[in-house]
C-alpha cells in the first residue's frame, strides 16, 4: 500500500490547458471553471504522483486523468506508461477545497 498527499493554493491556476485533459476541461466548465476545483484536480494528481514514489511528472500530467462519478466522488483513470506500470493498483483518491486551498490523498492498494 501507497499513499500520497497534496496541497494547492486555489489563485495559482490560470492556465490550465496545459495541465488538465479535455475531460477534466469539461468537467471545471460545469463547475464555472473555479480556480479552487482546478487546484482540487492538481492536488489530487500531484498525490497520485507522491504516492507512487516519483513526485509530479510534468510530461505525465494529463495521464493521470480525474474523473468524477454522478455522486461527485473522484475516480483516477491512467493512460499510456503509467496504465500499464500501475495496473496492478487500486487506486483511490479524495479531494477538499475551500475557495482558496485545495487538498488531496491518494491510497494505492494491491487490487484483488
Amino acid at each position: 500500500m501507497k499513499i500520497g498527499i497534496d496541497i494547492q493554493d486555489a489563485r495559482e491556476f490560470k492556465k490550465p490547458e496545459r495541465i488538465f485533459t479535455a475531460s477534466e476541461l469539461e468537467y471545471l466548465a460545469t463547475k464555472n471553471n473555479s480556480t479552487e476545483s482546478m487546484a482540487g484536480i492538481y492536488a489530487a494528481k500531484e498525490a497520485f504522483f507522491k504516492a507512487v514514489g516519483t513526485g509530479v511528472q510534468k510530461n505525465q500530467l494529463q495521464d493521470v486523468e480525474i474523473l468524477h462519478k454522478d455522486t461527485g466522488e473522484p475516480y483516477i483513470v491512467l493512460h499510456n506508461s503509467l496504465k500499464e506500470n500501475y495496473e496492478w493498483a487500486n487506486i483511490l483518491v479524495s479531494i477538499s477545497h475551500t475557495k482558496t486551498t485545495a487538498v488531496s490523498v491518494c491510497l494505492l492498494a494491491i487490487s484483488s
